[in-house]
């Protein structure tokens, strides 16, 4: 018997407010980068902050980069929530790549922060540059390490979806193949 979808019509099931959403913060998202390039094309942007060995423009990066993190954090579960809602298959494997979709974002998310906090953050800790990359490392890991476990758990299931999905077979016996 071939795997089935337990969602009755997955494209009926698909929530507009939640693609809306989507959407809405990954063109906020551009947004974003754009202005921040633009921004750094300003004159005199470059020049450092008065009594400080940051610049103008390593400001500006630190905040969009803030809400670019925010927007991304926020827009992990909207992702997942979405993937669940148009992806057919066996309910743990579509949970699966949900979750996984979700952890991706918020590891994007700690590697964008770290990248661009750095040009704020950095001068300021002088010589002690490698805490600023210790501590992104220790908060990195976690969803790392979710991800990597994630992904070897679901690897036996996805791999069976795979194999049913392209050779047209199924697990289970059927009837031609059963002995009496």
């Amino acid at each position: 018997m071939p795997m089935t979808d337990i969602r009755p019509d997955h494209h009926e099931s698909v929530d507009h407010e939640t693609v809306r959403r989507v959407g809405k913060f990954l063109l906020a998202c551009l947004g974003l980068v754009v202005l921040s390039s633009l921004v750094s094309l300003l004159p005199g942007i470059d020049r450092l902050v008065p009594g400080t060995p940051i610049s103008f423009v390593a400001v500006v990066s630190a905040v969009v980069t803030l809400a670019i993190v925010g927007l991304l954090v926020y827009l992990a579960p909207a992702l997942a929530k979405l993937v669940r809602s148009v992806l057919e298959g066996p309910e743990q494997v579509v949970d699966d790549i949900a979750a996984i979709v979700q952890l991706v974002v918020v590891f994007v998310a700690v590697l964008v922060a770290h990248q661009g906090l750095a040009p704020a953050i950095g001068p300021l800790l002088g010589g002690l540059g490698w805490v600023y990359d210790l501590v992104f490392l220790a908060i990195a890991l976690p969803p790392l390490g979710i991800l990597a476990a994630r992904m070897y758990v679901s690897l036996d299931p996805m791999a069976e979806l795979l194999a049913n999905r392209v050779a047209g077979t199924s697990s289970e016996p059927r009837d031609d193949d059963q002995s009496t």
